[in-house]
């Protein structure tokens, strides 16, 4: 998934007083600037549906590529390597399609909160844009931990998508915040966590307890065949996870392997 494109970071709100009174002599100015939002979220709710199919299919035919790939090569049917072939090809067209909505609904959101937030902060479409500009801005900052275990910069995207909501004196959205407190509560290991990890647990298993390690957090030691992956802890240093790179699986870890350092 690609970066979300971020608003301007400092919106000027405009009280708009009378937006939605009638005119004897017909729609006003303010009137039909409202009309035409209406039907700019119309179209945004339009693509966030398409965007939102595409991202199922797509979930869909990865599943099937795993499912057939779970399958030894060489005892694969010759419809399974066909279907495998299939599946793959539809693979890289929806992912193409899904960017390219994706970075169209960006703009068309970037677009319509400009207008909306200035103008229309109390409008119901303004709201739900909000909303929908959050729900995106969370499956970023969760691609952003599993991408590269960077929990601090996913947090503080979803800081800055929150920000839109007090500018404009709305009520943050809650998932929205339920995602800051998951990234704040996981961005450091506690020692329940870390009990939790077995030997000859995998990475996958392993972050799915103690979390993801920061990229620069990962160490590799080619010589000793050892792979180690440092975690943060609230009181400062790190815990340490060790795998064996010839089976990418838990061979040793330790709590205190960076200590404190303390000046007398």
């Amino acid at each position: 998934m690609k970066t979300i494109r971020v608003l301007p970071c400092v919106i000027i709100l405009a009280l708009v007083g009378g937006a939605f009174l009638g005119c004897s002599r017909g729609p006003s100015e303010e009137e039909l600037k409202y009309a035409e939002l209406q039907q700019q979220f119309a179209a945004i709710q339009q693509q966030f549906d398409v965007l939102k199919q595409l991202r199922v299919d797509l979930a869909g035919q990865r599943t099937a590529v795993a499912e057939i790939e779970a399958v030894e090569e060489k005892k694969r049917t010759e419809e399974q390597t066909a279907a495998l072939e299939e599946a793959k090809t539809k693979v890289s067209e929806l992912a193409t399609a899904q960017d390219g909505e994706y970075e169209s609904l960006q703009g068309a959101l970037a677009d319509f909160l400009n207008t909306g937030l200035n103008d229309f902060p109390a409008a119901p479409e303004t709201k739900a844009a909000l909303d929908v500009y959050a729900e995106e801005a969370i499956l970023v900052s969760r691609d952003m931990v599993k991408k590269a275990g960077d929990y601090k910069k996913a947090t503080s995207h979803l800081i800055a998508a929150s920000s839109l909501y007090e500018q404009a004196g709305l009520e943050t959205s809650v998932p929205l915040m339920d995602e800051v407190a998951a990234l704040e509560e996981w961005r450091f290991i506690t020692q329940e966590r870390f009990d939790a990890v077995k030997k000859n647990m995998t990475k996958e298993e392993v972050k799915e307890i103690a979390g993801v390690p920061y990229y620069q957090n990962i160490q590799k030691d080619e010589k000793a065949g050892v792979e180690t992956w440092l975690y943060r802890k609230t009181e400062g240093g790190a815990a340490a996870i060790y795998f064996k790179m010839k089976t990418d699986k838990v061979y040793n870890k330790n709590f205190e392997a960076v200590k404190v350092k303390v000046v007398e």
